[in-house]
């Protein structure tokens, strides 16, 4: 899933100049989740990658800089649950009375 990257970001992000980004399986716009945090705990984050600085690294608009080790690609699901507010945006959702709970657009 992908979105406006520049929508997120405060700053105007330039990728890596070594030409390694391009190896990164994650680009900017990507939504990706990081299930646990730098002690292994669950944390369940959902964040758009604003920058790639090489084939390893990226920075996100939520979580800062990350390792692609602690990232996979985020499915509807996990937006909806996890950062309901960017499933709105991104059309995939309608608030349904309370709006902190998003229905799935079907």
């Amino acid at each position: 899933m992908r979105t406006n990257d520049k929508k997120y970001a405060c700053f105007d992000y330039t990728d890596g100049h070594s030409g390694d980004h391009t190896k990164n399986p994650f680009q900017r716009g990507d939504v990706v989740f990081k299930e646990l945090d730098s002690l292994d705990e669950p944390c369940n984050e959902i964040g758009v990658v604003l920058q790639v600085h090489d084939e390893f690294e990226l920075r996100t608009d939520m979580f800062g800089n990350a390792s692609i080790s602690e990232l996979k690609m985020a499915t509807m699901t996990q937006v909806l649950e996890f950062r309901p507010k960017l499933a709105l945006e991104m059309g995939f959702g309608k608030v349904v009375l309370n709006p902190d709970y998003v229905e799935p657009v079907k």
